[in-house]
């Protein structure tokens, strides 16, 4: 018999590469590993497709039965109403990721009910970083206390053997959609030609897919780096793996990461990694151990910080393999199982 109690989880989806799907199946993995008792439904996934009405049928046969109620996405609040009506004495445990739940009006504005909602219906907010919990206090007025701390996990890969002796490369992952531009992509292609002075092999290679692919390589053109820029688009795990495996590092000085899961798929790999001051990344990361960090914006500081990876490839491979070692002690599944155990615990 397990010493968890049932639950009850509810999500958005579990289908698909988006982040957030990736999250579910492994919250999904994580309640097997653990061996807790749980029902899981998920909004836009089969048999529930979309249907609202559908799911709260669900949710009912469920709930009284199931003392803990595991949410997904803040969007799915209305849930946790109809989960306290027919189970008063439940918990509610909200999984709160990043901008979503910052209060930012480009992206998702906090509804007039919602606050009080929050703090009515939800006993605690697993949310993925200290970063995202201060904007999220600051949007919902939730007390701290009621916050419990759940970063995301990567698996690990088998270590990567030695660089294959490709030009020394400089990878980044994002999205290119058209509002994504705080990712600051560009600040990369800006800080290239300043990088290229001191190595002249230098290279960019940018995977991602979106409408700021065309403006990204007009802005390469014109700054005379085009042909050092190569825009691969959206590629496959397999071609992933391989942009990984010919990096010498990763860089993405975005301020808009609520916790930043392409940093660890990078350290997964043994690559160290260059984020912005300021944000969640920069929380992780031990500055000159395992990664830098810049000032958002600094493209000459984003510079010089590629040029001591680009230049020194025995001191950027140590701080991959330190990356990667925090990845296995922190952020690897085992972590992520023990932190869901510790939060159904609570």
């Amino acid at each position: 018999m397990s010493d968890l109690p049932p639950t009850l989880f509810v999500g958005l989806s579990a289908e698909g590469p988006g982040g957030i799907q990736r999250f579910n199946r492994r919250v999904l993995a994580a309640l097997t590993a653990i061996g807790a008792p749980a029902r899981c439904v998920m909004l836009n996934d089969a048999p529930v497709n979309g249907d609202r009405l559908r799911l709260m049928r669900a949710i009912g046969r469920a709930a009284r039965s199931a003392p803990v109620l595991l949410l997904g996405h803040v969007n799915l609040l209305p849930v946790a109403a109809g989960y306290r009506l027919m189970n008063p004495a439940g918990r509610v445990m909200l999984f709160a990721h990043g901008i979503e739940v910052w209060g930012d009006p480009a992206y998702r504005r906090v509804r007039r009910w919602e606050p009080a909602a929050m703090r009515a219906l939800v006993d605690r907010v697993a949310v993925v970083s200290d970063f995202s919990r201060d904007r999220m206090t600051a949007a919902f007025g939730i007390a701290p206390d009621r916050f419990h701390l759940f970063p995301n996990a990567v698996d690990l890969p088998p270590p990567a053997g030695a660089s294959g002796g490709g030009p020394p490369t400089v990878l980044a992952v994002a999205r290119l959609g058209a509002g994504e531009r705080e990712k600051r992509v560009d600040d990369l292609i800006r800080a290239l030609p300043i990088v290229a002075a001191s190595v002249p092999e230098a290279r960019l290679m940018i995977i991602g897919e979106g409408p700021l692919r065309a403006e990204l390589a007009g802005l390469a053109a014109t700054l005379g780096v085009g042909k050092r820029v190569d825009l691969l688009g959206g590629v496959d795990e397999m071609a992933l793996t391989q942009a990984y495996a010919g990096a010498r590092a990763f860089a993405l000085p975005s301020t808009k990461e609520g916790f930043g899961i392409v940093y660890l798929e990078a350290w997964a790999r043994g690559v160290p990694v260059v984020a912005a001051k300021g944000g969640a990344p920069a929380a992780m990361i031990a500055d000159g151990v395992d990664g830098y960090t810049v000032p958002p914006g600094d493209v000459p500081a984003l510079a010089a910080a590629l040029i001591a990876l680009l230049t020194n490839p025995e001191a950027a491979a140590g701080m991959g393999a330190a990356g990667r070692a925090k990845v296995q002690q922190c952020y690897s599944a085992p972590a992520f199982n023990a932190n869901l155990r510790r939060l159904l615990q609570r």
